[in-house]
């Protein structure tokens, strides 16, 4: 009786072991999402109002420009939406893991105004289809005037769809080509390999966004900073930032690859048998490892960048609202 009670007790340990990850994730994103509803409906309820670009006027051929890569990202978004989430649904199928990634990342816009969370250090254009800022409901907010950020909403629900979604898609990509090209490469060569493709992918797009106008680094750093005196400025350590996001997110993606399930949520079967449980535990646990990794790779640096500026910002077009 003796062994059988301790063969038992070894068993739930086992259990709550194997579990444990899942419902850790699972209650952080359990928060946090209805934190963002509680947010999000304060700020709707105080009235949602566009940022307005001012008086100042914007070169015709980069306007379009903006429009035509804002509404093509859109284009893309849809695309992916109805592959990997709307379709399977209309099959009457079950989510996978690219599925509750995608939802994922549209959910990630929330944190998008942590950038100016210290200083007011980023902007977006504000000729984009905008809705202001929920920024100052974000608890401990120290920049001026909130609302005066803009959030283009069409650019980044877009944005965060192929800049998530598909960075984590390709990285896997990568490696599995570079598994069969260099089979005894191990996995710090193959991850070295996402992670510089990944930073010159942000490097690339970054630049193409500052010279299009659709954005602006108001408060880089500027001792890492190009271009500084200028619309252009490009602080970079940006595409490193990115990269190193992308690349957790394409590990992330790659450990679903034998049976459907990332690392973070393993365990879910042993939470629930029914399949909508199951599901929207997964997509939470997701969404949570995703969101402490932007913050925690992203904003963080980016914000402590921003406060080790000593000198002003330069003066900038209207359309570029600040405090």
């Amino acid at each position: 009786m003796a062994i059988a009670a301790r063969s038992t007790l070894t068993g739930d340990q086992k259990r709550r072991r194997f579990t444990a990850p899942v419902v850790f994730w699972a209650a952080l994103g359990a928060v946090s999402v209805m934190y963002i509803v509680i947010a999000l409906s304060l700020w709707a309820a105080d009235g949602i109002h566009a940022v307005d670009p001012g008086v100042d006027t914007m070169p015709t051929a980069k306007r379009v420009m903006m429009h035509v890569v804002e509404w093509g990202q859109v284009g893309v978004f849809v695309a992916l939406l109805w592959l990997v989430v709307i379709r399977p649904l209309v099959r009457r199928q079950r989510l996978g893991f690219d599925g509750l990634f995608l939802l994922a990342a549209v959910l990630l816009n929330f944190w998008e105004p942590l950038d100016n969370y210290a200083r007011f250090a980023f902007q977006y254009n504000a000729f984009h289809l905008n809705v202001g800022s929920w920024g100052g409901y974000i608890p401990g907010w120290q920049s001026p005037h909130p609302e005066l950020w803009v959030v283009p909403i069409a650019w980044v629900l877009s944005a965060y769809a192929w800049g998530f979604f598909l960075a984590a898609k390709a990285g896997c990509a990568v490696i599995e080509s570079l598994e069969k090209r260099y089979p005894n490469w191990g996995w710090i060569r193959q991850y070295a390999v996402v992670f510089f493709t990944n930073a010159v992918i942000a490097a690339a797009s970054e630049l193409v966004f500052l010279q299009i106008g659709a954005i602006v680094n108001i408060l880089p750093y500027q001792g890492l900073t190009l271009w500084d005196s200028g619309l252009g400025a490009w602080p970079v350590y940006n595409p490193f930032l990115f990269s190193a996001i992308w690349t957790v997110l394409t590990a992330l993606r790659r450990s679903s690859r034998f049976d459907g399930l990332s690392f973070v949520e393993r365990g879910v079967e042993g939470l629930t048998g029914s399949p909508k449980a199951q599901s929207a535990i997964r997509f939470l646990a997701i969404f949570a490892f995703a969101e402490v990794t932007y913050i925690g790779l992203y904003f963080l640096p980016f914000n402590l960048f921003a406060m080790m500026r000593d000198i002003p910002a330069v003066p900038l077009p209207s359309y570029f609202p600040t405090p």
